[in-house]
Parts: structure tokens; sequence; C-alpha cells
């Protein structure tokens, strides 16, 4: 219940801010791209299992093309084009660090059988210094 008045009340905060080119509005776009990306790849883990190999480039797929389209109506409506091309720049370089950590690190590694490569998994080793 925490979890979930957590988000909504973030997600009403985030929405009420001015956009603007600085600093911290292009953070938000790298941060949010990366959250997106990640649920986007753990829903995808999830629900989809027969696409758990490509999990993570679907992520960063899904979140790139949804905020171009998101930019292409913003730019429609208020113009702005350069503002509107670095918040999707962002959002993108985003997109690719939460799907690839969330694809590697964050979720289980995956069996693959491969026709060329046969079959291998994934291994991931810690240490801590």
């Amino acid at each position: 219940m925490k979890l979930k008045f957590l988000v909504v009340s973030s997600l009403i905060a985030v929405s009420t801010l001015g956009a603007n080119e600085g600093f911290n509005s292009e953070f938000s776009h790298f941060v949010g791209g990366a959250v997106m990306a990640g649920g986007i790849t753990a829903v995808v883990d999830r629900y989809y299992p027969e696409y758990r190999s490509d999990r993570g480039m679907i992520g960063f797929e899904v979140s790139s093309i949804a905020i171009v389209a998101e930019q292409g109506i913003e730019y429609a409506m208020h113009g702005n084009a350069r503002g509107q091309l670095l918040d999707a720049a962002s959002h993108i370089a985003g997109s690719a660090l939460g799907a690839y950590v969330t694809d590697q690190y964050i979720l289980s590694p995956v069996v693959q059988n491969s026709a060329s490569e046969g079959k291998y998994i994934g291994l991931n080793l810690q240490h801590t210094f």
C-alpha cells in the first residue's frame, strides 16, 4: 500500500512541474526512461516467457518508441523542436541504461538454446571488497 501511495504521489508531483531545458528536467527524463524501460523489461520477463532472451531490447525499444511518439505530439502542440529532441534523447539514454541493468543484473540469467552456439546460460559472479 505504501509503495502504491509513493508511486502515485510521485507521478502527481512530476506532472505538475514546469518543463525547461535545465539539468533537472533532463535528469528527470533520463530517470523516467530508466524506470520505464526497466519496468517493461520486467513485464516481458514475467508475462511473455517466449521473449525472455530479447527482454532487454524489447524494454528499450518500447520505451524509446513511446517517448518519440509523445515528444512528437508535444512538438505538434507547442513547437520547440530543440527542447523536444533534448527530452527524447535524455529519455532514450535512460532507457538504454535501465533496460540493460534490469536485464543483466536484476533479473535472473536466461538459458538460451541457439542453433549456432548450442545451449548456454549467463552467470553473474559478485565479490565484495
